[in-house]
């Protein structure tokens, strides 16, 4: 009975050197340290069309048991701009032992331009026609390309198709750097009067900048009848802001009309 209980004993002895001995070589082996990532500089400039190649230039990653761990870099991240064309690129590598190391950079894009609203129809609808928003108007930026499906609005008031007049509306979109661009502009319910010759531009949207000379008359692509061409503009380029420009075509007792969306900026 003694000498099982001294065996016992051993027994129990010999199991925590071994649960101790172990401990320390898992401390020893076990890799909880992750690869160095360095960015050579602080601030990397490029072009929206810059390829991962561009994006990683200049960071390397090393780690101490698995040396250099470059190939295994990634572009983790990209915060929302800080300043219009500036944002945070986040770089991580990862060595044998799965351990993650992370860099961070600003980024600067040298050629970018906020989103930019197009329209291919004017805003314009007959009195007890169909009104849709969203049928003329498309959106894209130079980071994105196309953010037509992103487009959002927004009404003061219902429109009321059976009653001629003017409805404000904001259009808002939205690129991957989070910068928010609006158009503010009418929606246009015409009376009946102008429903006898349908009157075409070549634009319906257009950018100018301020205090440059504006032409309305180039805008102007035709009517589906002959007639009489009279252009009504309130577009001021002194001063920024939304302005319109109405082409009215008058022949034969019946006319038509479209609409021009200048903004000054």
């Amino acid at each position: 009975m003694k000498k099982i209980k001294v065996f016992s004993i051993l027994l129990l002895f010999v199991s925590a050197g071994i649960f101790v001995a172990y401990q320390a070589y898992t401390r020893v082996v076990q890799d909880n340290t992750p690869p160095v990532v360095t960015c050579e500089d602080s601030e990397l400039t490029v072009s929206v069309e810059a390829t991962k190649e561009d994006l990683l230039k200049g960071v390397t990653a090393k780690d101490k048991r698995s040396g250099d761990v470059s190939d295994t870099l990634v572009v983790e991240s990209l915060s929302a701009f800080t300043d219009e064309g500036t944002r945070v690129i986040t770089y991580a590598a990862v060595d044998k032992s799965m351990n993650v190391g992370r860099c961070e950079r600003t980024l600067v894009y040298e050629d970018y331009q906020p989103p930019v609203f197009h329209m291919s129809a004017p805003l314009c609808y007959m009195v007890g026609g169909n009104v849709d928003l969203l049928a003329g108007i498309s959106a894209d930026s130079v980071l994105d390309g196309s953010l037509t499906s992103n487009i959002k609005y927004t009404l003061e008031s219902t429109i009321n198709t059976m009653t001629a007049g003017s409805y404000p509306v904001e259009f808002r979109v939205m690129d991957s750097g989070g910068n928010t661009v609006y158009l503010n502009t009418q929606v246009e319910i015409y009376d009946r009067t102008y429903a006898g010759i349908e009157v075409s531009l070549s634009d319906y949207l257009v950018y100018v900048s301020q205090g440059q000379p504006f032409d309305p008359g180039i805008y102007y692509a035709g009517a589906d009848r002959e007639g009489e061409l009279s252009i009504q503009s309130n577009v001021n380029t002194e001063e920024a802001g939304t302005y319109y420009v109405d082409y009215i075509v008058t022949g034969a007792g019946v006319s038509g009309k479209s609409r021009l969306v200048v903004i000054v900026q």
